[in-house]
């Protein structure tokens, strides 16, 4: 899964200036606590030492380990600093990319998309094998379908457009639509077959061609 998300690595003053959105922390949650929004961006990144955030991890054949760093569009923006944008990150490593994996076999996905709902829920604990530390957070992730692309959606909603609404629209019945084909044949405009027949210009739109 990681390959999918393959690109240049962070150098290490990037990881030592912290720098991207905050982090999701689950520091003072409790079992059945949860995050949730909807990807807007996805890459690679080195796994850094627990103990010394400045060093990164290697797998013992000397190869980097790595993690996905999710980048999600929320709702946690601080009301009181104007730079938040409400952008947060998740990273997936171990159990938290285990359970990644487990949601998107579940769901049918093939990997994780931009636009996507991702949700992450503290779902239990269990005692730690190194006894110097805390129990260990246990996490479940749910996934939903991308329909939409956030970064689009912010750049469009810069210019002033409105998202299209989803909602079905109404099509003529048989009768209405023969009606509106005979006079569509007879030269008659979208226009003024809704008005004869008593419909709006979109119901006309949906059920015939122009």
């Amino acid at each position: 899964m990681v390959d999918a998300f393959t690109g240049d690595l962070p150098g290490v003053d990037d990881l030592l200036t912290g720098g991207g959105s905050p982090s999701l922390s689950f520091k003072d949650s409790s079992v059945g606590d949860s995050y949730e929004g909807t990807i807007a961006e996805l890459r690679a990144v080195q796994v850094r030492n627990y103990e010394d955030p400045t060093k990164l991890e290697y797998w013992d054949d000397g190869k980097p380990k790595m993690q996905i760093e999710v980048t999600l569009s929320t709702e946690y923006a601080d009301p009181s600093d104007p730079d938040d944008d409400g952008k947060r990150r998740v990273f997936l490593f171990g159990q938290k990319l285990r359970a990644a994996k487990e949601e998107l076999a579940k769901k049918g996905f093939k990997t994780f998309e931009v636009g996507m709902g991702f949700k992450i829920t503290l779902s239990g604990t269990k005692p730690s094998q190194n006894k110097r530390y805390n129990d260990v957070k246990l996490y479940s992730i749910e996934l939903s379908a991308a329909t939409t692309n956030p970064e689009v959606d912010e750049v469009m909603a810069s210019m002033g457009a409105k998202k299209v609404s989803s909602a079905k629209i109404a099509t003529l019945s048989a009768k209405q639509l023969k009606v509106a084909e005979t006079l569509q044949a007879n030269g008659f405009t979208a226009e003024e077959i809704a008005e004869q027949i008593g419909e709006s210009v979109d119901t006309v739109n949906a059920s015939l061609t122009f």
